[in-house]
């Protein structure tokens, strides 16, 4: 059995509600049937929202060994750079900087994807 969103469970309450009292809404809301199809718009809306939320979670879950793969790669060449003779004396280096952005860029999207 599918499940039922939030948002979807919502414009089904909603729309329940406006069929049970049409006599009574209609006087109050001349554009009843209007108002109907706004809801099922939002609501088919809201249901493809969180369709593709969940579909971009899958994808980011399956990229988790590439970006561990290249976390890896980025902690290689920045231990093998800071390796060289007298390293720890440079305390500006520019080289350092692009392997810490992109060891933080990885690690960011791991615990993203992770989550």
């Amino acid at each position: 059995m599918p499940s039922i969103t939030k948002c979807r469970l919502c414009s089904l309450a909603l729309l329940l509600l406006l069929t049970l009292r049409p006599a009574v809404l209609s006087a109050q809301l001349p554009n009843l049937h209007l108002v109907l199809l706004r809801i099922q718009l939002r609501g088919r809306d809201c249901e493809q929202r969180h369709n593709d939320f969940r579909l971009w979670k899958l994808q980011e879950r399956r990229n988790v060994p590439v970006y561990n793969a290249h976390l890896n790669g980025a902690l290689i060449d920045f231990h093998k750079h800071i390796s060289k003779d007298e390293h720890y004396l440079v305390t500006n280096c520019g080289i350092c900087r692009k392997y810490l952005n992109e060891i933080k860029s990885y690690s960011k999207k791991l615990e993203q994807a992770m989550k």
